[in-house]
């Protein structure tokens, strides 16, 4: 049975017409607490995620250790550095609580986007926003 995906409207800018495209490509996957998504380092497997309930820590290796960098929560977007530039993953994630993830392939992601293009500038606004927040975060800015 597909995952109920009419919230996802919440989480990314999917119209309404697109809700069509998106059962087929999404997946939903549960993490128990301490259960990691992925790991720093890992191969690109093509797929985003968007917090549907839970709590996840973003963390990144350094000198060492192993260092909380951010924080993820319902509706938050994850891996999508790794998803864009086809890199590995920049950081591991983790659930820190019983979560539950959908999951957007890139298959899906292109067909929503050739579908509708606004899709894709409201993603690239998202991506910006979220880059400058960790900027102004981190002192870069």
């Amino acid at each position: 049975m597909p995952p109920d995906v009419s919230a996802l409207t919440t989480y990314l800018p999917v119209p309404r017409p697109e809700m069509a495209v998106v059962p087929s490509g999404f997946e939903e996957i549960e993490l128990d607490s301490g259960e990691f998504l992925f790991r720093e380092g890992d191969k690109n497997n093509g797929r985003m995620y968007v917090v549907r309930k839970g709590k996840l820590a973003v963390l990144k290796e350094m000198k060492g250790l192993e260092r909380l960098i951010n924080t993820a929560e319902t509706g938050d977007v994850i891996g999508e550095v790794s998803f864009f530039s086809g890199e590995p993953r920049t950081a591991s994630v983790k659930a820190v609580d019983s979560s539950s993830i959908f999951v957007l392939s890139n298959t899906t992601f292109e067909k929503m986007v050739l579908r509708n293009p606004e899709v894709g500038l409201k993603v690239i606004r998202g991506l910006v926003a979220t880059l400058r927040e960790f900027e102004k975060r981190s002192g870069w800015r």
